[in-house]
């Protein structure tokens, strides 16, 4: 018989894990807390997309960031700008992305053996300012590593991370309250906040806990309560927990 998950990610960041997960035998309750949705003041985006010729080139921190770029460079027909940039990348998966599209890509990180670090920093010194694409809603570390090797970056903030509005929440309250998990996943610290405030009164006794990495765990304790799986750090870790 197959066990209920509640998985609270945002949908776009469990696409990849969705097929691990339910390879286990396992019924997911997918009720995202999270979602990715576009900044409402477009007016700052097309201000920096018109004046592209102003950086040499474009890192992109991850798929995320790649596709809201992406989706705003095609809304404005920017696309020629980019091509004229040189566009880095974290992963293959956002390089590819970024290929479907026509845009040349340089892949930081090609065949899982990162380019070497000094080889990197010389060429964003060699082609000096760097845009990057980013969310609102965290802090990455590649913007702060470049401004401590004295490189010019701005960061592009194109979408904000929001919780489900009061209609979609009362509803997946009713699902929890009929259904209850036999497995819950906490993917992020953010998410242990998210969950706790949004089922209230969910029994965190009876179902199987399972956390991303030690970070969670702690936060998790933190709150008095207690994991009983902890994975490291990747969904292919979680879904073989599971």
């Amino acid at each position: 018989m197959s066990k209920r998950v509640l998985i609270t990610a945002a949908k776009e960041d469990i696409e990849s894990a969705l097929k691990l997960i339910e390879a286990n035998d396992t019924d997911i309750m997918h009720l995202p807390l999270e979602k990715y949705i576009l900044k409402e003041d477009e007016a700052a985006i097309k201000k920096e997309l018109d004046a592209l010729e102003n950086y040499e080139n474009i890192v992109l921190g991850n798929k995320r960031n790649a596709a809201f770029f992406l989706r705003m460079v095609n809304k404005y027909d920017k696309t020629d700008a980019v091509r004229g940039r040189v566009n880095l990348t974290m992963n293959e998966e956002t390089s590819d992305l970024l290929e479907a599209e026509g845009i040349p890509a340089i892949c930081t990180y090609a065949e899982k053996k990162p380019i070497d670090l000094i080889e990197f920093m010389l060429r964003l010194q060699r082609f000096g300012a760097t845009l990057y694409p980013c969310g609102s809603h965290k802090t990455e570390e590649v913007p702060g590593f470049l401004v401590e090797l004295d490189i010019e970056v701005n960061e592009l903030e194109l979408f904000d991370l929001k919780g489900p509005d009061k209609n979609e929440l009362a509803d997946y309250q009713k699902k929890i309250k009929a259904e209850p998990p036999e497995i819950i996943v906490f993917h992020s610290r953010r998410s242990v906040t998210r969950t706790l405030a949004a089922f209230e009164n969910l029994n965190l006794k009876k179902p199987r806990l399972v956390s991303a990495d030690k970070g969670i765990s702690r936060k998790l304790e933190e709150n008095g309560i207690k994991v009983d799986a902890e994975a490291e750090g990747s969904w292919e870790s979680i879904a073989e927990l599971i």
